[in-house]
């Protein structure tokens, strides 16, 4: 890209038009993204130890009720919840598309505990789960019709009665995504990019569709080379989740404030859903 291509770019971009999502699969963004993964200082990417050893206590004790179970982690990352479930005696199976993340979480995998470098909109789920997860957001980054497959994968997995848990960000949240005003950085290396570059960040809010689309100009500091990455997210209220996963055959489906099950602060960031087959 060159200049005029920012000076001249679609102020409405349509939503997924300039890229699905920003592509953490290169293995470039991948080896950065893990040490976002890793790190204490912050909950961007996954969230620190202690709030994760909360979060699998919750699951392990209310949703799985302290019962050996086997467990699909979709969107597993570096497996820091799938290590821990597994650790309390559960049999799990983690799928993310990011390969730095896939190798950090083979690499330290229980016995018990295994991943798979698929996305996963295509990938084989298997069959005879007790439990389904897909946690922290990840689900809104997907279309529509990609998230209603998911959902019809992970039915299809789960034995009956077995469960779902999802925790989807808030529509309040992702229209404010959308509705952030225009920004920019300079960076000696970070998550777009190892060399200093100047980091250009615009959002738009699609009223009629409740999508929000992120879009990024990354201009190299040293050659001058410009790269453009967009990511949209879909937005959900109750209503429209509870509707999709009825419509797949999902029961009992039930809103809980967090993942420890009482209100947290950043808790109205996300919405926890669990259903029943």
């Amino acid at each position: 890209m060159i200049l005029n291509d920012i000076v001249r770019r679609n102020m409405a971009p349509k939503p997924w038009a300039e890229g699905e999502k920003i592509p953490w699969s290169d293995p470039d963004f991948s080896r950065r993204m893990l040490k976002e993964h890793l790190t204490q200082e912050h909950d961007a990417a996954s969230r620190r130890t202690p709030t994760i050893k909360k979060h699998v206590r919750w699951i392990h004790k209310s949703i799985l009720l302290g019962q050996p179970s086997r467990i699909l982690d979709l969107g597993c990352g570096p497996g820091l919840y799938a290590s821990a479930l597994t650790a309390l005696g559960h049999e799990c199976r983690g799928i993310d598309f990011s390969p730095a993340s896939i190798a950090y979480a083979k690499k330290h995998a229980p016995d018990g505990c295994s991943y798979t470098l698929a996305d996963v909109r295509t990938a084989e789920f298997g069959s005879g789960y007790d439990l389904v997860m897909f946690i922290y957001g990840e689900l809104n980054v997907f279309k529509l019709s990609d998230t209603r497959k998911i959902f019809e994968k992970a039915w299809k997995a789960l034995k009956p009665e077995g469960r779902i848990l999802l925790e989807i960000s808030t529509y309040n949240a992702i229209e404010q995504i959308g509705n952030q005003p225009p920004t920019w950085y300079c960076s000696p290396g970070g998550l777009f990019s190892d060399t200093p570059h100047l980091c250009l960040m615009e959002s738009f809010w699609n009223e009629a569709k409740s999508i929000a689309t992120e879009r990024y100009f990354i201009v190299d500091l040293d050659s001058g080379d410009i790269y453009r990455y967009a990511s949209s997210s879909q937005a959900y209220d109750e209503k429209s989740i509870k509707s999709i996963l009825r419509r797949i055959g999902f029961k009992k489906v039930q809103i809980h404030p967090s993942l420890t099950g009482m209100d947290e602060i950043g808790s109205d960031d996300f919405m926890v859903v669990t259903a029943i087959k």
